[in-house]
């Protein structure tokens, strides 16, 4: 996350301010704990440059050119998620992974499977043809402009594609090749890794158990993580090295160019990766938060003059913003009053100024429109840093 709250104390891990890291920050701690890792991704990408070059320049099958393509920009989306420690991220590209690598092993072994594989193309154009729905936001040229392009792509690929669905059939429109994956995974030899691909795409799909890194358990209550699953960059790290590796393999073998020292390259990426594992799941001790963070809170504060405003609280931050009253308060705030008037708070000496406030349990605030955040200190007494008076019920 950004530090959007304003500052935050750094002199105590993000374990101790209810899990809050930041983003620059988790990446400065990769960095100390693993200085050698940026050589070794540079030693990988030095000999990639020069299988790219080759690979695209050489490469006869177009087919293969197109899975390449996908292949190498995805790995180094893959690095730059490691590393950051998005987990996420390079579960998704591990996964993509895995299936560049059988694809490429299967347009590269069947000259009807890289035809079906290169005229899938038109179900994409078709796809972009019926993409309208961005007209709604665009005026004037732009918008007859747009609306040309898209009817002019739909079109252009009406009479293609019917007679590559008549060639291959009305399923060629969902999936390219006439097997699935786990079919070609097999007849290439890569079956053993189909269920970790399996494991990876639970991430993709929303499964339950994708939340891998970002959920856990705390003194008996659960607690969401939002910002990189280091857990799952672990990982993906082993899985989508492997893949690449593999890939890297699969065109020495398949065309005349030389991979051993590219390969050399990845091993020793993975070879690294207990180094890895170890020093993200260190970092990841520093960033679960000890206990469950607590929620945020409505607090009601009464001016002198009895003028009453209301504020969201941020309470693992002690960060504030002023907010819009809550509905039906005006009973709230007037009991509140009287109670103070009652003379049941008793006001520490150093107030200088700040009102009386209260936590009010079972209400929730909105900040208001373009509210900033500002320090808790500015309302709440500093020998306290919470409400002058216990919680109220809301009704």
């Amino acid at each position: 996350m950004s530090d959007k709250y304003g500052e935050v104390d750094f002199s105590v891990p993000p374990s101790q301010r209810f899990g809050v890291a930041m983003k620059g920050e988790i990446a400065a701690n990769m960095r100390r704990r693993m200085p050698d890792f940026p050589a070794l991704l540079i030693d990988a990408l030095e000999e990639l440059h020069i299988i790219t070059r080759r690979f695209f320049t050489e490469t006869t099958n177009e087919a293969a050119c197109i899975v390449g393509n996908h292949a190498l920009n995805d790995l180094d989306s893959f690095i730059d998620c490691l590393l950051s420690g998005d987990g996420r991220s390079a579960a998704r590209v591990s996964r993509s992974l895995y299936e560049h690598l059988i694809n490429y092993c299967e347009v590269m072994s069947s000259p009807l499977a890289a035809e079906r594989y290169m005229a899938h193309k038109l179900v994409t154009v078709g796809l972009l043809g019926d993409l309208t729905h961005g007209l709604r936001y665009l005026r004037g040229n732009p918008h007859k402009q747009e609306r040309t392009r898209l009817a002019k792509l739909k079109r252009n690929s009406l009479r293609p594609l019917r007679e590559a669905l008549s060639k291959f059939g009305r399923q060629f429109r969902r999936d390219w090749s006439s097997r699935n994956l786990y079919d070609r995974a097999v007849a290439h030899g890569y079956e053993k890794h189909y269920e970790t691909y399996r494991l990876l795409s639970q991430v993709t799909h929303g499964s339950c158990g994708g939340v891998l890194g970002s959920h856990a358990e705390i003194a008996g209550q659960t607690v969401h993580r939002t910002g990189p699953s280091l857990e799952l960059a672990a990982l993906s790290y082993l899985e989508g090295f492997t893949f690449f590796r593999d890939f890297t393999k699969e065109i020495g073998i398949r065309q005349n160019i030389e991979t051993r020292r590219l390969v050399e390259s990845l091993e020793r990426l993975l070879e690294y990766w207990p180094t890895y594992r170890a020093a993200l799941a260190d970092i990841d001790k520093y960033i679960w938060p000890e206990g469950p963070p607590p929620a945020p809170i409505a607090i009601m504060a009464v001016y002198p003059g009895e003028r009453v405003r209301w504020f969201f609280w941020e309470p693992g931050l002690n960060r504030m913003k002023i907010a819009y009253p809550p509905a039906g308060q005006e009973w709230m705030e007037e009991g509140f009053i009287r109670y103070v008037r009652d003379g049941h708070v008793a006001v520490p000496p150093n107030m200088e100024g700040r009102p009386i406030t209260s936590a009010v349990s079972g209400v929730q605030v909105t900040p208001q429109d373009g509210a900033q955040w500002f320090s808790a200190t500015g309302i709440l007494p500093p020998s306290m840093q919470e409400p002058a008076v216990s919680w109220l019920p809301s009704n």
